[in-house]
């Protein structure tokens, strides 16, 4: 049973109803197939979606066809619905693979040995060359690797002092280069099945859930508790200053290159509680800086839902790395704000819930290449990674933040 909603799309229905749709003999929605592949792990295993599968490759005629009616059925019907049963397979194994699914291979290839083979040696030649590159490589990753043209990269700023490095040795607009290069390395890992049932915020003391959403997370963590502590290692607020300048700076250049995800954590430094109440070090922070600050706040601003960003974000072309946050938000809100199943029912899975949640995936996909054309400096990105690395207590920032500039008492 599949129950569509008045635009034709699909609201709601069983497995087996679902699957059923996915393969159907008289018509081929590719955005339904799409959201059913990018989503199908929210409400099924794939060993009951294979199995689906096999069922509707075997499907039955009805009873008490005419010789003249099996035929027919068996031509403008059941080859068909075989046919879409093999493409649906195909583009699983091409496109929706992961490493968690090794497992389900040797029954697909029973399967295609067995059963597809004797009724296509065609749709089976395929799939067994699809199965044996699953099996033959490590390359399970959503994302392909993609190498920039190197004659469109921009020659890099080489610090001054690249052996013995300090934060200000290194131009803003090369440390927001390095920084977009390590920030894009994790976003672009980020797979489909990491964004469903809010797996990000499962406690997994193994660490395999989610690992790529998780990372980048701690990226924007530890950068903004870096900036952070850079500019409360100073004792006199016009060196706070002028690391606020520095940082800013920074942070304009990700927003030029389209890193709002970087940018964002820089940000959030500043408006943290640690730093936003500095007022006598903000005093000396010069008006450049402060309308440059301003135009970022502007553009990355919460208001109304951060419309100002999205109106954005959905005009430029890449290379970008959005802010992850708004898209775990929006992910956040779908799987809260809608059941798993239709209402009064255990079986009707809601297939209008998959539909919202598939669009927020295919856009954190859409900017997930290409990558930016970059040079890589090692000893600068050592230089950010070992800061990153550091472990902070946010506690005793506040505390420090205190002591530079104590309350004022009234």
């Amino acid at each position: 049973m599949v129950l569509l909603n008045l635009d034709g799309t699909v609201k709601g229905g069983t497995l087996v109803a679902l699957v059923e749709r996915l393969t159907m003999h008289n018509a081929l929605d590719t955005s339904y197939i799409a959201t059913f592949l990018l989503t199908y792990k929210s409400f099924c295993k794939t060993e009951e979606f294979v199995e689906c599968l096999e069922n509707r490759y075997n499907m039955h005629p009805p009873e008490g066809l005419t010789p003249d009616e099996l035929e027919n059925w068996t031509e403008r019907k059941q080859k068909l619905v075989r046919l879409r049963v093999f493409n649906v397979i195909k583009n699983w194994l091409e496109n929706y693979y992961n490493r968690e699914d090794e497992m389900i291979l040797d029954r697909l290839e029973f399967f295609t040995t067995t059963v597809i083979r004797d009724t296509s040696s065609f749709a089976a030649d395929q799939l067994e060359r699809l199965i044996r590159k699953r099996r033959d490589t490590d390359a399970y990753e959503d994302v392909r690797t993609m190498v920039p043209n190197e004659k469109s990269r921009p020659i890099p700023i080489i610090p001054k002092n690249s052996a013995c490095l300090r934060l200000l040795d290194a131009d803003p607009l090369e440390m927001a280069r390095q920084l977009s290069l390590m920030d894009f390395k994790l976003y672009s890992t980020i797979r489909p099945i990491e964004c469903l049932s809010k797996a990000w915020s499962i406690d997994d003391s193994e660490g395999n859930i989610a690992v790529n959403v998780k990372q980048s997370i701690d990226y924007c963590n530890r950068l903004t508790c870096w900036v952070t502590d850079s500019i409360l290692s100073h004792d006199e607020a016009k060196k706070r200053a002028v690391f606020i300048k520095h940082w800013t700076q920074v942070a304009d250049r990700c927003r030029g290159m389209n890193n709002y995800n970087t940018c964002m954590a820089i940000l959030s430094a500043f408006d943290n509680s640690a730093i936003g109440r500095l007022r006598k070090t903000w005093d000396l922070v010069g008006s450049r800086t402060n309308q440059m600050l301003g135009h970022i706040r502007k553009l990355m601003g919460a208001n109304r839902n951060f419309t100002e960003y999205r109106e954005m974000i959905h005009s430029i072309n890449p290379p970008c790395i959005p802010f992850l946050g708004i898209y775990l938000q929006d992910l956040t809100f779908i799987e809260d704000g809608n059941p798993d199943f239709l209402k009064a029912s255990n079986t009707l899975i809601n297939f209008a819930k998959r539909q919202k949640t598939a669009d927020v995936i295919r856009e954190i996909k859409q900017f997930q290449s290409p990558p930016y054309p970059l040079q890589a400096l090692p000893r600068l990105q050592a230089f950010i990674r070992q800061n990153l690395n550091t472990d902070w207590d946010v506690d005793q920032l506040y505390k420090k933040s205190l002591m530079l500039e104590p309350r004022e008492t009234s």
